[in-house]
């Protein structure tokens, strides 16, 4: 799933006009993607000139506590080996 980050946005209707599927319009300075006709094509990624346009993964809370736990740990045994090193 594509989605614009409105902050970055310089609402220059690039990724509109480079959409095949018609699913991007401006409302307000900023670009939309309709979800509906979007068909992941990424052409709207390639020509924004902020990167303002992202791909968003959807992920399950059990997941991103899945991954959070495991960078924890590494960035645990990061800083052991760190205070190892020190000695």
């Amino acid at each position: 799933m594509l989605k614009t980050r409105d902050r970055l946005c310089l609402g220059c209707g690039l990724c509109a006009q480079s959409c095949p599927t018609g699913a991007i319009s401006l409302f307000g300075g900023t670009a939309r993607i309709d979800q509906e006709r979007c068909n992941s094509c990424h052409l709207c990624q390639q020509v924004c000139p902020q990167g303002a346009i992202v791909e968003m993964l959807p992920i399950s809370n059990k997941e991103l506590m899945a991954t959070v736990s495991g960078l924890r740990q590494r960035t645990d045994d990061l800083l052991e080996r760190i205070e190892t090193l020190k000695c």
